[in-house]
């Protein structure tokens, strides 16, 4: 595995401690510990002497560790999580590859990237990919990733990274010594992370999803390595299980939840429609009513305030308070409610919904409105 020399070291000398908001932060001069989320790559776990690490930042010239418990400054062994990092450097020369797979097929872009605990993305400087660039350099990535070529690393400066052609210019910020990451003849750029020696180590690279982000680029979630193992399984375990439960093969599944949801619509429709008939039902008895409490579905208790003349309807569905009138302006019944009662609700001069902290008899409500419409 590819890591530079600084975050080798198995000794961390800590020079200040800090306690704050209940938790212990270490700080050090120079860490082994890589920090979250420089260069887009997450940060290292394990333990300094016994406790563990929990984060890792920079702040103000200091690498910052948050811990589990508390130590006192001076130097320690560190334990770091060699597991985590492999995982880290097969995400990140993935990350390499499939960047330079999307301008070897089709001149596009990578303009950032950040790695997350399930999966990573890299955001593209296009508004939209169409499905065949997206199969096709997925095909290379993964073509490259089995052609297990040696994954090189040179250290240089920026007046020695002049004579390689960049995927990407280094930054005026960068001083001093350089480290490329060269892959074959597909990809060279400045990296601080960590990366695999050789790309077969990462296995298998899959993008799962895109999605459209600031207007102009699209967003590409990826997973490699043990993670695209973990999630083929995933989904072919949820593959399975619908499978069974459908009594439907996998490659007939899609035509059979197409079938159910489209039977689930119908039957949507149809119980909206019995729902308005019975509420026009209902509606007949209680025309004679001035304040009126019922209890039923949800859909029935919908239409009904809808249509309902000049009586005063309060409606349980079993969660909330449906209310409805023409004739009064409900808003003040639900404040009502609330300064009596508790619960939260709201809405419009003839239609509110009213969620109290436990449920209220009819009595209770006939009597808030004969207090607030002086019945």
């Amino acid at each position: 595995m590819k890591i530079q020399s600084v975050h080798k070291n198995d000794k961390l000398e800590i020079v200040k401690i800090e306690e704050k908001n209940g938790k212990c932060y270490a700080y050090a001069l120079s860490s082994p510990f890589y920090p979250d989320g420089k260069g887009g790559q997450l940060g290292d776990r394990g333990k300094i002497g016994n406790v563990d690490v929990l984060a890792v930042s920079e702040r103000d010239g200091f690498v910052v560790h948050e811990l589990s418990g508390i130590i006192e400054p001076g130097i320690y062994n560190v334990q770091i999580n060699q597991l985590r990092r492999k995982d880290i450097a097969q995400q990140h020369t993935a990350q390499h590859i499939l960047s330079a797979a999307f301008i070897e097929v089709a001149e596009i872009e990578t303009v950032s990237f950040h790695m997350g605990e399930e999966y990573s993305t890299i955001d593209l400087d296009i508004p939209y990919v169409e499905p065949e660039v997206i199969e096709e350099t997925e095909d290379l990535t993964n073509r490259i990733v089995q052609s297990c070529t040696q994954v090189e690393e040179i250290l240089t400066d920026v007046e020695g990274a002049k004579a390689f052609e960049l995927r990407k210019p280094l930054s005026d910020k960068i001083k001093g010594e350089v480290r490329l990451i060269k892959i074959a003849n597909l990809d060279i750029s400045a990296c601080g992370g960590f990366h695999v020696d050789n790309t077969g180590e990462i296995g298998v690279v899959k993008i799962i999803d895109l999605e459209k982000v600031k207007g102009n680029l699209t967003r590409v979630y990826f997973v490699a390595g043990e993670r695209a193992i973990r999630y083929f399984r995933k989904y072919n375990n949820v593959l399975k299980s619908l499978s069974r439960q459908l009594t439907s093969s996998i490659d007939e599944l899609n035509q059979r939840v197409e079938k159910i949801l489209d039977e689930l619509r119908e039957k949507s429709s149809l119980l909206s429609k019995v729902s308005q008939d019975y509420a026009e039902l209902l509606k007949r008895t209680i025309e004679n009513s001035d304040f009126v409490y019922l209890e039923g579905y949800t859909e029935v208790g919908n239409f009904l305030s809808k249509i309902v003349g000049n009586q005063f309807l309060v409606f349980y569905d079993g969660s909330k308070y449906i209310i409805g009138s023409k004739k009064y302006d409900v808003r003040n019944f639900v404040k009502a409610l609330i300064e009596k009662f508790g619960g939260k609700g709201g809405g419009k001069e003839e239609f509110a919904n009213y969620i109290p902290n436990r449920k209220l008899s009819a009595t209770d409500f006939e009597a808030v409105f004969s207090e607030v419409y002086n019945k």
